[in-house]
């Protein structure tokens, strides 16, 4: 993520997923049911009657044929070669990626994470030889594609561009050339080459401002490391390993003016390769009446971890120096590859949103049922903790080496 200004809430407002069942107004969400499995084989769980009903709901996202997961796992016979990789992932919770705790802050819309039961059934179906059951059984189909519910605009980079920097931070002009303001309720970005792509923001900017910068040179976009490089007047959304298309709480969004372009903020690593990038960008309009909502960064960035260190902690505080309350309604935590744990807590120590075992490659937009509200004076506190395996000390930086304590909140007032 970019390193932004450590600005309280009342600077910030002028400012780094989920799927179709992701729904932020309590809609579709994973099925509890599926068989507790039994001893005999009579009882034993099936496909079709115990397993689908929860692959279908917390796996077929991904995990389908042009899926972005290396399998696919949307049939039985797919599923019957991978079934004791599938026990050992959800016994070990590292799948379906859902990173938040349920102790803290939810429920949250669309938590993919599997129940006990579920866990269990998985389990025993595997070692109960991975039975097919009846196929009169199978629950009626669900959509499982990750997509928004309608698309109003598609844009892309205007051209491919292939990064020259390690850690190369670009910024490209994408332009809705709207004739009248709209406001966006969902939105889905689509990294064109996922080797190279760190991160992406998409910025609100003056179009005069994002036209004048990027003819500067003919390369495509320009330089904008630690921001966008031009004025921004707000921030749309984000991108990281993980993300999938949001969708924003119901009757809220985030206004564009007709005046605005999006600043696409691109931070490309090569460690993989100097290779070609067309990143693009779906948008959802709303009806124009929804309530006005913000994108609010949290940068916690005064910490130095020590070489070699193990559970380096760092914490910091953000007012709400407004003069009224906030609602917030969801949680984009960032941290890098040494990051272990973040989490976010509210006044009187309540829990926000807590990722006890951070992943960089499953980041995702965490959006609650109900908004929490941040009275005047209120303060959000921003914890993360680290291990570090080198021999450097490391602090915050643009690079993927280098580390970040960030969160975006999204809120409305």
């Amino acid at each position: 993520m970019n390193r932004l200004p450590a600005l309280c809430l009342v600077v910030i407002f002028a400012a780094c997923g989920s799927s179709s069942s992701l729904l932020p107004d309590g809609g579709s969400t994973p099925a509890t049911g599926g068989g507790t499995g039994g001893g005999s084989a009579a009882t034993a769980p099936t496909y079709y009657k115990d397993v689908l009903p929860i692959t279908q709901v917390s796996c077929n996202n991904c995990h389908v044929a042009g899926g972005i997961a290396p399998f696919a796992l949307d049939s039985y016979q797919a599923a019957k070669l991978k079934a004791p990789l599938m026990a050992d992932a959800v016994a070990n919770k590292r799948m379906p990626p859902w990173l938040a705790s349920k102790s803290c802050g939810g429920p949250f819309v669309g938590d993919r994470s599997l129940s006990d039961a579920q866990i269990a059934t998985i389990t025993q179906w595997s070692e109960g030889g991975a039975l097919e059951g009846n196929a009169a059984d199978a629950p009626a189909p669900i959509t499982t594609v990750e997509q928004l519910p309608k698309v109003d605009l598609t844009l892309q980079m205007p051209q491919a561009y292939t990064p020259t920097l390690r850690d190369d931070y670009r910024c490209f002009t994408i332009d809705p050339a709207l004739t009248q303001q709209q406001v966006v309720t969902g939105y889905d970005i689509n990294p064109g080459n996922r080797r190279v792509v760190h991160h992406v923001i998409l910025y609100l900017v003056p179009r005069a401002a994002a036209l004048a910068k990027d003819a500067q040179d003919a390369t495509p976009g320009w330089e904008c490391f630690g921001g966008a490089n031009v004025n921004t007047e707000g921030t749309l959304g984000a991108w990281a390993p993980g993300g999938a298309p949001v969708l924003f709480p119901t009757n809220t969004g985030i206004r564009i003016a007709p005046n605005q372009v999006l600043a696409m903020q691109v931070h490309y690593n090569t460690e993989n390769g100097a290779e070609p990038d067309q990143t693009s960008v779906k948008l959802m309009y709303g009806r124009g009446t929804e309530q006005n909502a913000y994108l609010l960064p949290l940068v916690a960035d005064q910490f130095s971890i020590p070489p070699s260190a193990v559970g380096y902690a760092h914490s910091e505080n953000f007012p709400n120096s407004l003069g009224f309350p906030i609602r917030v309604w969801g949680f984009l935590p960032h941290m890098h590859t040494k990051g272990t744990k973040i989490s976010m807590t509210a006044p009187n120590n309540e829990c926000l949103v807590d990722i006890p075992r951070w992943d960089f490659h499953w980041q995702t937009q965490y959006f609650r049922k109900v908004p929490v509200t941040i009275a005047a004076g209120g303060q959000i506190s921003l914890n993360c903790t680290w291990d570090n395996p080198t021999a450097a000390t490391v602090t915050w930086g643009e690079g993927t080496s280098d580390e970040m304590c960030f969160a975006f909140i999204f809120a409305t007032l």
